[in-house]
């Protein structure tokens, strides 16, 4: 199915990452005006705006000025996420503060300042967010980042609760593991390879994989879906298909 995204003004928070440049492209491609914000400024749109969320009152700022600056949102697309791998015992009530508010935090700020612009202006938005397989099964050295994730799909599902009166529909992607070459979430290269080995689909997930799950969410066709988090993840959530087992294979 191909979706266009013609007249659509589509914010990304997140932008300059692997996910969040892809997501950038491919709504440019269907016709969206995008607004690509990011810390520092994203090169995904011709419309650039600095934001680090990790600060208080950054997420609403930044939506609050694309509004203003560019006309009213349709779509907010909340791709922004850190992934510091650390074990339970080094992660500082600093670091689990900062992935909590980048993850989770800005996603609820943003969300609620642009339902108070669409109620303001008598409009409907629709609003996706990136969850995480980790949200509900944790790797060793993600006890933060499940963390955020699992209040990310909490947030996801009670603000989806309060604003479907208001015509604002809020929804999540949950990938597997997705390999997207981060800088600033670097992986070893045979750490990704022993992961795409443990999924059923026998591969870890490309940004390709996820894109159009986040714009089929954002898009009217999807028009009576709320408050939903889809599991895209090549199955890794039903198991490994390396599990121990007495059956003879």
């Amino acid at each position: 199915m191909t979706l266009s995204f013609t007249g659509q003004r589509v914010l990304v928070l997140g932008a300059g990452g692997g996910l969040g440049s892809a997501l950038c492209a491919a709504l440019t491609e269907a016709g969206a005006e995008v607004v690509a914000a990011d810390a520092p400024a994203a090169q995904a749109s011709d419309r650039h705006l600095e934001a680090d969320l990790s600060q208080r009152g950054a997420a609403a700022a930044v939506v609050e000025r694309a509004w203003q600056t560019y006309g009213p949102l349709d779509v907010l697309a909340h791709v922004a996420g850190l992934y510091p791998a650390q074990p339970a015992l080094a992660t500082t009530e600093e670091l689990f503060d900062t992935v909590l508010a980048v993850n989770a935090r800005s996603a609820l700020a943003a969300t609620t300042k642009l339902a108070e612009l669409c109620a303001a202006a008598g409009r409907a938005a629709t609003v996706v967010f990136t969850s995480s397989g980790a949200a509900h099964r944790p790797r060793p050295g993600t006890v933060a980042y499940s963390a955020s994730k699992a209040a990310l799909e909490a947030i996801t599902r009670g603000l989806a609760l309060e604003l479907a009166e208001s015509n604002v529909r809020v929804n999540a992607v949950a990938p597997g593991f997705v390999d997207v070459g981060s800088t600033l979430n670097p992986m070893p290269r045979e750490y990704v390879d022993a992961v795409g080995a443990a999924v059923p689909m026998g591969r870890v997930g490309k940004a390709a994989d996820i894109v159009p799950n986040l714009m089929w969410l954002s898009h009217p066709s999807s028009s009576w879906v709320t408050g939903q988090v889809l599991v895209v993840d090549g199955g890794a959530s039903l198991g490994s298909p390396s599990t121990p087992s007495w059956i003879a294979r």
